[in-house]
């Protein structure tokens, strides 16, 4: 397979995962007590190791932006101009995928104990 399959895989697993990591930890708390944090650690585990896979692809192909990724997921690779300007954009991009995954992640949190206490 080619690089950019196991690429679109791997990124398709690590968000099905990464939304039942945040979903899961509430209820498994609920009803198992601490012992819910077994199954909820394997389910992060599995995360975790999709999280890295796609992260060493990015790294070996220089891919960062949302722009590079598009395009390597295309086949596609920019020029040097659109590359350099994408250089300059990662560190506010990586800023802002900070802050906004953290706040879905805790809207989900409230919302998911709000439906439990329901």
């Amino acid at each position: 397979l080619s690089t950019k399959i196991i690429y679109e895989q791997d990124e398709l697993v690590l968000t099905l995962t990464l939304i039942l990591t945040i979903i899961s930890i509430a209820p498994l708390l609920k009803f198992m007590g601490l012992y819910g944090f077994i199954p909820w650690l394997i389910i992060f585990g599995v995360t975790l190791h999709f999280a890295d896979k796609a992260e060493k692809i990015k790294k070996e192909n220089d891919i960062s932006t949302y722009k590079e990724i598009v395009a390597f997921t295309e086949g596609k690779q920019l020029d040097e101009i659109e590359k350099q300007r994408e250089i300059g954009k990662r560190p506010y991009q990586t800023v802002c995928y900070v802050v906004v995954t953290a706040i879905i992640s805790l809207l989900a949190v409230y919302v998911i104990a709000f439906l439990i206490k329901l």
